[in-house]
């Protein structure tokens, strides 16, 4: 799980809580035929290819093989977190199976990428885009919300599922290369292009709750909350009105679980509405007498919740602008509601801790500040030290959708007291530890396991 606010409309910002990312798909006008389950797929061609012989391939050139198409882009973690199940895929089944990736990103964007991550042993064969859109069919023949997406055809170039990640495994793609059914992996695909932001739906067929929430401009309205169920029309995300009436005073979550809400109003507070963080799932303890309650708390979005029982929209405005009037609001709600109450309070636990051993290793050069990088590198330029730390924790215990787990929880402590401005360049995993301690020791930076008083959240009833 992502632990900010990410930019959805210009007045929504949602918080990223499922293992996809919302992709706009506005330009791809679904004026080209698209296949149904059943159906054989039409003789596409990719262009811009990457990682292959050629710099154009079409479908019908892997006869005899199966073909899995996966839709992903360079903002999208969770899309590059399955790289190396889709490498391991490829490299298991080459004979039988032609992985395809294909991103909406130019070409020249994902050769540098590929160049920074190449020590992973990434060289899955990629299709992107040009400022033609020369690649916009392929769009338009598989449309789609959400990524990572996954389009299976067989051997016979027949359209056999269209999936999530979680389908993404050894014993389907046998499945797809034998041939067999895979109806019961397969997602829905109606309604797919028809919706950019919730207020889309035909307001006329909306329930009372769901009125309330979409509606921007209730006039008079100086405060209320109200609490309901799930609603399918929407996946699990949440987001503050930064302008308009309720500037500040408005937040709306949709489709999450009770935890997940509980760590929005205990986060860290930032003068920024587009920033603000959840507590982290490995620093979030419980100490919860009632069993149903608990069991709400654990829901886990790595698998599918037991039932939208464990799932709630959430609608709330206050009069006094500010994030922490917000917050303190929802504290009052959910203890109402759920009867929990959470303390920030200091725990002993295993953790990681950042030490500085050798400073003279990091210099800073007088370029211009530059930062870039994602799960498999990092490089910064005259940059300040913090935005590596920050870096580090986004993809280990900021990750984690777990409680905490011991050392598995990679909570990391900074203990470096520094904030110079850097150069360093990491191609490493971020999230694999011991490569992670190699690649920063040539920096004079130690990352060991010890024990810490660490602040987290107890939650309690």
């Amino acid at each position: 799980m992502w632990k900010h606010l990410f930019l959805l409309l210009a007045s929504f910002f949602p918080i990223a809580v499922c293992a996809q990312v919302k992709e706009p798909f506005d330009k791809y006008i679904a004026a080209v035929s698209q296949p149904g389950l059943g159906e054989v797929v039409p003789d596409l061609r990719f262009h811009n290819v990457l990682n292959y012989k050629k710099q154009q391939v079409r479908l019908s050139e892997f006869k005899g093989k199966a073909i899995l198409i996966d839709f992903w882009a360079s903002f999208c973690q969770p899309c590059l977190a399955q790289f190396p199940k889709l490498q391991g895929i490829q490299d298991k089944f080459q004979k039988e199976l032609q992985v395809i990736t294909i991103t909406s990103d130019q070409q020249e964007k994902i050769v540098h990428m590929f160049n920074n991550i190449r020590s992973q042993g990434f060289k899955m064969l990629t299709a992107t885009n040009d400022a033609k859109g020369s690649n916009d069919i392929i769009f338009s023949t598989f449309p789609h919300k959400y990524i990572p997406h996954y389009v299976w055809i067989d051997k016979n170039q027949v359209l056999k599922a269209v999936t999530g990640y979680e389908e993404l495994t050894e014993d389907n793609i046998a499945k797809l290369i034998a041939g067999n059914s895979l109806s019961d992996v397969n997602h829905k695909t109606e309604d797919i292009l028809n919706m950019s932001h919730p207020a889309l739906f035909t307001y006329q067929e909306l329930g009372m709750a769901e009125k309330m929430m979409l509606n921007d401009s209730i006039a008079g309205l100086l405060e209320y909350s109200m609490l309901s169920g799930y609603n399918k029309k929407y996946p699990p995300s949440s987001g503050i009105d930064f302008t308009g009436i309720y500037a500040e005073r408005r937040i709306r979550l949709w489709n999450l679980p009770l935890c997940t809400m509980l760590r929005l109003a205990f986060g860290k507070l930032s003068t920024d509405p587009r920033e603000q963080e959840l507590v982290p799932m490995p620093r979030v303890f419980f100490n919860i007498r009632d069993k149903a309650i608990l069991d709400k708390l654990l829901v886990n979005f790595t698998e599918a919740p037991d039932s939208t029982s464990d799932m709630y929209c959430y609608d709330l405005i206050v009069n006094k602008k500010g994030m922490r009037s917000l917050q303190d609001k929802m504290k009052e709600d959910l203890y109402k509601y759920f009867g929990v109450r959470g303390t920030h309070v200091k725990k002993k636990i295993a953790c990681y801790v950042l030490t500085m051993k050798d400073s003279l290793k990091l210099t800073a050069s007088d370029e211009n500040y530059h930062e870039e990088g994602n799960m498999y590198y990092l490089k910064l330029k005259n940059t300040p030290f913090p935005k590596l730390v920050q870096h580090i924790k986004g993809y280990n215990e900021n990750s984690k959708s777990s409680p905490y787990r011991g050392l598995e929880s990679a909570i990391i402590i900074d203990e470096t007291h520094f904030v110079s401005r850097i150069d360093i360049n990491l191609t490493v995993c971020m999230n694999d530890i011991p490569a992670l301690k190699s690649a920063l020791a040539q920096y004079g930076i130690e990352l060991c396991e010890d024990e810490r008083m660490v602040d987290v959240l107890l939650l309690e009833d």
